[in-house]
């Protein structure tokens, strides 16, 4: 159980310094003038391959599968379109609340789920479960 919950403290670590470098992609290829939208899509592969090579290297060192990047990308696609349906979905039943807010809440609970699909379906981390080390 505290391996699991130092996994996911990594996990949650490993997540915000993908955001960071998501945000700043964004914010210097959009001063440099870039359309919104090249912007956002080169972040937004900045930030996947950050995330992804400090989940392996750093969270599921004890997992490695030889496919884990592929399944990782799986991983997010599924995640963002169940976001993204989730989003459409709630906005017309809470008119009152910021779509950011809806957003930031849907993704606070989509991290369990993707933490859990990290590590045992994307990195395969069951070994460090039991003891053993790679």
């Amino acid at each position: 159980m505290k391996r699991t919950i130092i996994s996911y403290i990594k996990f949650a670590g490993a997540g915000l310094i993908a955001s960071l470098a998501d945000n700043l992609t964004y914010f210097i290829l959009n001063h440099l003038g870039v359309a919104d939208s090249w912007a956002l899509v080169a972040a937004r592969i900045v930030s996947l391959i950050v995330n992804f090579f400090l989940l392996k290297t750093a969270v599921f060192q004890h997992g490695s599968r030889h496919d884990s990047f592929p399944r990782y990308v799986l991983l997010v696609i599924f995640s963002t379109t169940v976001i993204y349906f989730l989003m459409q979905w709630l906005k017309p039943l809470l008119p009152g609340l910021d779509p950011v807010f809806i957003k930031m809440g849907l993704e606070f609970i989509m991290n369990f789920f993707n933490y859990a699909v990290s590590r045992f379906f994307v990195f395969d981390d069951r070994k460090a479960e039991h003891g053993h080390e790679a």
